[in-house]
């Protein structure tokens, strides 16, 4: 049981806290595959495009059928959510680590996809009931932190556990861990605070709004711009610079670290300016990418590019998630979900595009994908953000208009009001 007559402030602590781990765990569990899929393939004599389903499935399904869990999933206790999807995904990783065929495994991750997006707007709409209304983006900058290392650490951290054993490894390490934090989180996860969480007519009415729909689409530009280049980041430090396994594995630990940053650069301007500092670390992620891949195979001149570029990545990824997440603040978990949701479908079209890219003119074509898709992203921010200023513009000019006729009612009756 968690403490009784806990402050807002210390179950919020509380649960950030908690956060952090539980979220690595489940989003490396997405993540910690891709790094892994030429020795699944080898050892299970399938095509690499066959094992890459066990990636492309999982982010399909979190993209499907990830808003319709969480529209149930919202209805119960975050404790519940958190403590059951923890135990699916130790489930479904001891089960990938085990079985002898291909099927099992593909069904264990199209499961696990469809419960990621809950897992994590559920426990970001606790934050945002927690925390104070002007902190909203701070609160949701450090609840992120468990999404940035998990998407930063998952791919290196495989590499290495790989290379120590086998490809089953890194699985039964992510279910070990998942087992370990499960009596955690349900004897110490903070309860949501009294009030009802919106009604399910209420979370779709997000949809109807179409402001709401643009933020979704601009998540699919910038997650399709971020992994066209990311997902073959690994790649381009083996065949660029030519290190062995467990070099690319230290140089990717490095990137992720470099990253934290940007999760901290991100919380400091998540309330202040959203879309301006999304515009900033958009074209900060852009011309890293393609400094990085001017470096050629030199790793001292590409160590300065690939920092800013991790720092782009996850500041990225941090005002992703929070702008949406406040921009449909009327139902942060459904918002959170459908932003997850959006996410997962352009790393999808981010690397195929990325990876065709690469195949068509070499690795050394990394950051075009990024430029693609970060011109339309920039114009529709650039949309978003005039039509932010329109509303705050018809706001003044409502509250101008009152108080110039409050001020006339005082000129013509002096005395006060009337009874």
């Amino acid at each position: 049981m968690t403490p009784a007559g806990d402050h807002p402030e210390q179950a919020l602590n509380r649960a950030l806290i908690l956060l952090a781990p539980t979220v690595t765990t489940v989003v490396a569990a997405e993540f910690i595959v891709v790094g892994l899929l030429p020795l699944i393939a080898q050892d299970l004599h399938i095509p690499l495009a066959q094992a890459g389903g066990l990636a492309g499935w999982f982010a399909f399904s979190a993209a499907v059928g990830g808003p319709f869990v969480t529209l149930i999933a919202s209805r119960l206790s975050p404790r519940v959510v958190l403590t059951a999807t923890l135990l699916l995904f130790a489930a479904g990783n001891a089960l990938i680590a085990v079985a002898s065929g291909f099927t099992p495994m593909l069904v264990a991750r199209v499961v696990q996809g469809a419960a990621l997006p809950a897992f994590i707007s559920v426990g970001a709409s606790l934050v945002t009931r927690l925390a104070p209304p002007d902190a909203h983006g701070k609160g949701l900058a450090r609840a992120n932190m468990g999404f940035v290392l998990g998407v930063l650490l998952a791919l290196p951290a495989g590499v290495a556990l790989a290379e120590g054993g086998s490809w089953r490894v890194p699985f039964a390490v992510l279910a070990a861990a998942s087992l370990v934090l499960v009596p955690i989180v349900a004897l110490l996860f903070p309860d949501a605070p009294e009030g009802k969480p919106a009604a399910i007519h209420g979370q779709l009415a997000l949809l109807r709004r179409p402001r709401f729909l643009a933020h979704l689409v601009l998540s699919v530009l910038l997650f399709a711009a971020m992994f066209s280049a990311y997902t073959y980041l690994g790649a381009w430090i083996e065949r660029a610079i030519g290190l062995p396994a467990l070099g690319v594995a230290l140089v990717l630990f490095l990137f992720g670290g470099a990253g934290l940053a940007g999760n901290m650069i991100a919380g400091r301007f998540a309330d202040r300016a959203p879309l301006r500092a999304m515009a900033a670390a958009m074209l900060l992620l852009v011309a890293a990418v393609n400094a990085t891949a001017l470096a050629g195979g030199a790793l001292l001149v590409a160590a300065v590019p690939l920092a800013l570029w991790s720092i782009g990545h996850t500041a990225s990824v941090t005002l992703g998630q929070i702008r949406v997440t406040l921009a449909g603040r009327e139902a942060p978990s459904f918002a959170m979900t459908l932003n997850i949701s959006a996410a997962n479908l352009g790393i999808a079209i981010g690397t195929l595009v990325g990876g065709q890219a690469i195949d068509a003119l070499g690795i050394g074509a990394i950051g075009l994908g990024p430029i693609a898709f970060a011109v339309p992203a920039l114009f529709l921010l650039a949309a978003l953000g005039r039509s932010a200023a329109d509303s705050f513009a018809v706001i003044d000019r409502v509250r101008s208009e009152c108080l110039h006729r409050i001020g006339h009612a005082d000129l013509l009756h002096p005395s006060g009001p009337r009874g």
